[in-house]
């Protein structure tokens, strides 16, 4: 049991390395590459060191996007130096299954999966909107603001004008229909202010009533209580791309949006991606271990390499392809989501079962 132990470390410790190894120069030449695209977009209004801060708060998005690449490739060197002193066929000798193997690449590849969470629950959403914001030269408050936005809750349909993170709300036009989209009335505000959850206090308000005889009643305030179940925190998500909200955002807003109305299918599509971020490492690093085990043991580790970079931008593309195909097509974008993550499961345990 003791050399077990040890083994499972050395193979753990080993994979580890190479897979932060990757990480680390993949992403440094990421940063790099950003950095120079974005020179040539310099004016009197974005200086060089704008520039440079701009690709540093955007680093924790570059870092999350190449993880499994970099697992791909970490996997593939750590294995292939075992390969390369013969310590595999050692370890198989003494009676250490390939599964074992497998899972021990597996578990180091855990840490990775872990980060991998990290970046996209509470890293990401913040340091997106800090680089957005040097970039568009506004605060972050200001990238907040929501100017012309649409909400639909049950037959109500609602037009603000301006909304911000703060709650505060200008120019608000709101329109009652009954069951069968009959009018039913209006009310306007020239500003409004959020109480608390479920409940606005507009100012300024002109409400119109339509009653059954066909006639219509006016009424004006100074303020007017409204029962919306928009907040503040939802008028911020609006104006964050979906792939910048953490998965704990996404579920909060589309359980929102699925309440009052529709849920656009591009929340639903990065929350599948964001969810399945962790598989698709996994299935890469599946993949990696049957290069090593399979038909690519006999071959020298710059070929691996070659084959694993092959293997892992198809599988990318072949995601984001299916993923834009999901916004199209009627099915739910989780079935294009893991269809290329199941396909890399299949792929590399079958080569895995025929190399045992």
């Amino acid at each position: 049991m003791l050399a077990r132990r040890i083994v499972a470390k050395h193979v753990t410790k080993t994979t580890a390395l190479a897979m932060f190894g990757a990480t680390a120069i993949l992403s440094g030449l990421q940063v790099l590459f950003t950095y120079l695209g974005e020179l040539g977009s310099l004016n009197e209004n974005y200086s060089a060191w704008q520039a440079l801060l701009y690709v540093l708060w955007g680093a924790p998005n570059y870092l999350y996007e190449i993880l499994p690449i970099s697992a791909l490739i970490g996997a593939v060197l750590g294995l292939g130096t075992l390969a390369s002193n013969s310590e595999l066929i050692v370890m198989r000798s003494a009676g250490i299954s390939l599964w074992r193997i497998v899972g021990w690449v597996i578990r180091s590849a855990m840490v990775l999966v872990l980060l991998s969470f990290v970046l996209s629950e509470w890293v990401i959403p913040y340091t997106n909107e800090q680089a957005k914001s040097v970039k568009s030269h506004r605060s972050v408050a200001e990238l907040g603001e929501v100017r012309g936005y649409w909400s639909r809750e049950g037959n109500r349909f609602i037009y603000i004008d301006y909304a911000n993170a703060q709650g505060q709300l200008k120019n608000v036009q709101v329109v009652d229909f009954d069951d069968n989209y009959r009018l039913r009335g209006t009310l306007s505000a020239d500003q409004g202010q959020f109480v608390k959850d479920g409940s606005w206090l507009l100012n300024q308000t002109e409400q119109m009533d339509i009653l059954q005889a066909g006639n219509a009643t006016l009424a004006k305030n100074s303020e007017q209580a409204l029962a919306l179940a928009l907040q503040p925190k939802y008028v911020h998500m609006v104006t964050i791309d979906p792939e910048d909200l953490s998965p704990s955002q996404l579920v909060s807003f589309m359980s929102y949006m699925h309440e009052y109305s529709q849920v656009p299918k591009t929340y639903q599509l990065a929350f599948w991606q964001k969810l399945g971020a962790p598989f698709a490492l996994i299935a890469l690093v599946v993949i990696a271990c049957s290069f090593i085990f399979g038909p690519l043991r006999q071959q020298s580790m710059g070929f691996r390499l070659v084959i694993a970079l092959f293997v892992g931008l198809t599988f990318f593309y072949l995601q984001d392809f299916l993923g834009y195909a999901s916004l199209v097509y009627a099915p739910s974008p989780a079935w294009f989501v893991f269809i290329p993550i199941i396909l890399m499961f299949v792929i590399g345990g079958y080569l895995l079962h025929r190399a045992r």
